[in-house]
């Protein structure tokens, strides 16, 4: 397979060559007598995203919400996810969801909550020995749920996602605590929720010599009381909306974390932009119409966001000159190929033939239910491959 003339990471336009599901040359005017070649003049060849933070639409498992996200990944441009436990699978289960996952044309690894439903600990081991790739822990969860969870993670050497959130602070909250959550007569969700939690699991994972995922931040504040090799994984919505676009009531706005203020829009921007945070996510979190279509209070948390995720980052990082793609894809790609063990995240020889070719300048349609149907988006995948076999 040979890719020619892309614009590789929106740079030079070089040619590409695949073999055996691998990039195995990357210079100009690769010659080949292979049939199988692509010319992507004036495309950006990227690699595909990897999101550690994905969930199925309305947190149901079923066969069609499986299938609809693998569609909607490929699309957009994702090889590999880390599926969130909202289902909150037992070692029985998460065998039978394991089987369906290995069947799928993309990577698709699953997390674990470490505290079932009952909040009773879960049989960790057991579901890291059956492929949990990673754990899943509330740091507003009692002390000897903390304590065991880091002592999983040591020993089964796996990645610790912590939710940074404390729900009891604000009962009923619904989005950023201020002037106008006042206004709109909502219960807001203050900073002191997420920063007073922040600080403790940074003294408690120093404490067992464990470098956590701090995930679920929206406040500057928070990668303030952090150091910059800690990992810090930070929902692109928050460095793109304000709380402003929860006015008129918009439930689509309605997120958690929720949307901050202009302020910390631009400071995270700015952290971004500083190497301050590790990984970017989609926070792909879809909830049907019947779900959204109510009163603020009564909405689901939730967005849908894959189909427009590489869009959004040209539209407003690229285009705005926040960062190059070479810069950007660190935080989509690379960083979470890194800590998923993954050979793929980058466009190098003898890596995965994961990579998405792009038409940066070509406007996309966004439905009227989207967060940003109001933004012009531009950035039309125009192919996707995933170990060198086009898969849109």
């Amino acid at each position: 397979m040979l890719i020619k003339n892309a614009r590789i990471y929106g740079e030079e336009s070089l040619d590409l060559r695949i073999e055996n599901e691998h990039i195995v040359e990357i210079s100009k005017n690769i010659s080949s007598h292979s049939s199988q070649i692509f010319d992507a003049k004036n495309l950006t060849l990227l690699p595909s995203f990897v999101d550690l933070n994905v969930n199925l639409k309305n947190d149901s498992f079923s066969l069609e919400n499986l299938r609809l996200l693998q569609s909607e990944c490929l699309q957009g441009g994702l090889s590999a996810i880390l599926l969130r436990d909202k289902m909150n699978y037992d070692e029985n289960s998460f065998d039978l969801l394991k089987q369906v996952l290995d069947s799928l044309n993309l990577d698709v690894f699953a997390s674990a909550c470490v505290l079932d439903d009952e909040s009773k600990l879960k049989n960790v081991s057991s579901l890291v020995n059956n492929g949990v790739k990673a754990l899943e822990l509330k740091s507003s969860q009692n002390a000897y749920a903390i304590k065991q969870a880091m002592n999983y993670a040591l020993m089964k050497n796996v990645p610790l996602f912590v939710s940074c959130y404390d729900e009891n602070f604000d009962d009923n909250g619904v989005m950023n605590d201020g002037e106008l959550s006042f206004s709109l007569g909502l219960s807001g969700i203050s900073a002191i929720c997420e920063l007073s939690e922040v600080a403790k699991m940074k003294e408690i994972a120093k404490f067992y010599g464990i470098n956590i995922v701090f995930e679920s931040l929206s406040l500057a504040k928070s990668l303030e009381l952090l150091e910059k090799e800690d990992l810090k994984l930070v929902s692109i919505h928050n460095l793109l909306k304000d709380e402003s676009a929860c006015e008129n009531f918009n439930t689509y706005a309605k997120l958690l974390p929720p949307l901050r203020t202009k302020d910390d829009v631009r400071l995270l921007r700015q952290a971004l932009k500083e190497g301050k945070i590790s990984f970017l996510s989609s926070f792909h979190s879809p909830k049907s119409l019947h779900l959204k279509d109510l009163a603020f209070y009564e909405a689901a948390f939730g967005v849908h966001s894959i189909s427009e995720y590489v869009a959004l980052c040209n539209t407003f990082f690229i285009k705005e000159n926040l960062l190059s793609w070479r810069e950007l894809c660190t935080y989509t790609s690379l960083n979470a190929a890194k800590l998923l063990g993954l050979n793929c995240g980058e466009i190098a020889i003898n890596k995965e033939a994961n990579f998405i070719l792009l038409d940066e300048n070509e406007k996309i349609a966004t439905k009227a239910n989207s967060l940003y149907s109001k933004d012009e988006l531009f950035g039309n995948i125009k192919a996707h491959y995933v170990k060198g076999s086009p898969v849109n």
